[in-house]
C-alpha cells in the first residue's frame, strides 16, 4: 500500500469466512479505481492459521488487523475505521464482491456532492439460496430521498456495503458492539439523526453472498434484533414523538412477524392448534390474506394442511425462508 493518505479506506471484518476471503480480495484487485487501501480486521478468528495462508498473497496489499478475542462485527468495523486514513469508508463483509466498478461509482457520487454522508449500492443476491439472481432493491425496493420515516419503518433498507465519509460514522458514535444484528440499522438512524444526508444508487455494484451459516440465516434472530433496536431507540431521550410513532408501529411489525415464524415452525412440526393462535396474533398486525386463508385451512382442516406444507417444503428452513 501507498505511503501517501488515500481517499477510501475499505474495512473488512473477517471472522469464519475463510472459505470466501480470497473472492472478496480479489474483487478489490479488480477494481478500476485505485486510490485505496485495505484493513483487514481479524478479531479471535477461530480458523486463524487457515485464514493466514489464504492471506499470504495479499499481505502486501493490506493492513492486517489481529487480536485474540471476537468481540462483535460492531467492534470490528469500528477498530478498522478508527485506524483507517482516508476521507471515505467502504465496508466490505468477508464473504461478499464488489464488482469493478463499485468503488469508482460510489466515491464519484460522495465527490460530486459534499452534502452526502453516506452511498449504498444495489446488489444482486449469489448463493444457496432461492434469491439467487435476484436484486438486493427487488426485494427491498425504495422510490425518492431516504428520509428519517423510511428508516425507522424500514421501507428504506440500506445494504451494508455502503461507502460513508469517516467523519460522519465518527460524529453519529460509530456502529454500537452492544446491538447484534441490527447494528447497521441502529448506525443509520443515528447518523440521520444528526442531519447527514443518506442516498443509493440503483446500480447493482455488490454481490451479497447467501449461505445457510451466515449471521443472517436465522430468521428469529434477525427480527429479534430489530425489534431490539426498536427498544433502544425508543428509550433515546432524543427521539421526537412523531419518531416515536414510528418506531412503535414498526416495533409492533417485528413482534408480528415473529409470530408469523413461530407459527410456521409450529405448522411445520404439526402443531396445528398452536400454529393458528400465533398466526392469528401475527395477522392482527399484518393482516395479510395468505395468512387468513391459512388460518382458515387450520381451523377446517389442519392435518391436511400439515401435509401440504411437509410436502411443498422438503425442509423447515425452506418454508420459514
Amino acid at each position: 500500500m501507498s505511503q501517501n493518505r488515500p481517499l477510501v479506506s475499505v474495512v473488512i471484518p473477517c471472522y469464519n469466512a475463510t472459505r470466501y476471503i480470497a473472492d472478496a480480495l480479489n474483487s478489490l484487485r479488480n477494481q478500476t479505481f485505485r486510490d485505496f487501501e485495505t484493513l483487514l480486521i481479524n478479531d479471535g478468528c477461530p480458523d486463524t492459521a487457515n485464514l493466514e495462508r489464504v492471506l499470504e498473497p495479499y499481505m502486501s496489499e493490506i493492513a492486517y488487523l489481529k487480536s485474540g478475542e471476537w468481540a462483535s462485527i460492531s467492534g470490528s468495523r469500528n477498530k478498522g475505521i478508527l485506524r483507517s486514513r482516508a476521507r471515505y469508508i467502504a465496508l466490505l463483509d468477508a464473504d461478499d464482491v464488489w464488482e469493478p466498478e463499485y468503488l469508482a461509482v460510489m466515491t464519484g457520487i460522495l465527490e460530486a456532492d459534499p452534502s452526502l454522508a453516506l452511498v449504498y449500492p444495489n446488489a444482486t443476491y449469489f448463493g444457496e439460496s432461492p434469491w439467487a439472481g435476484r436484486t438486493f432493491m427487488a426485494m427491498n425496493p425504495i422510490s425518492g430521498p431516504v428520509t428519517m420515516e423510511k428508516l425507522i419503518s424500514r421501507e428504506c433498507t440500506v445494504f451494508i456495503s455502503v461507502t460513508a465519509r469517516r467523519e460522519s460514522l465518527i460524529q453519529a458514535g460509530l456502529f454500537d458492539p452492544d446491538v447484534r444484528g441490527g447494528e447497521d440499522w441502529d448506525l443509520w438512524m443515528r447518523l440521520a439523526r444528526t442531519g447527514a444526508k443518506l442516498t443509493y444508487t440503483n446500480q447493482p455494484l455488490a454481490r451479497y453472498r447467501l449461505r445457510r451459516g451466515s449471521m443472517s440465516a436465522d430468521k428469529i434472530d434477525l427480527l429479534q434484533n430489530g425489534l431490539n433496536v426498536c427498544r433502544k431507540h425508543l428509550a433515546l431521550p432524543e427521539i421526537t414523538d412523531q419518531e416515536r410513532g414510528w418506531l412503535e408501529t414498526t416495533k409492533a411489525r417485528y413482534q408480528a412477524q415473529i409470530d408469523q415464524v413461530l407459527a410456521k415452525q409450529a405448522l411445520y412440526s404439526n402443531r396445528c392448534d398452536e400454529a393458528r393462535r400465533l398466526f392469528q396474533s401475527a395477522n392482527r398486525v399484518l393482516r395479510e390474506p395468505k395468512i387468513s386463508l391459512g388460518i382458515l385451512g387450520l381451523s377446517i382442516a389442519p392435518e391436511l394442511v400439515h401435509r401440504y406444507i411437509r410436502r411443498r417444503y422438503p425442509t423447515e428452513f425452506d418454508y420459514i425462508h
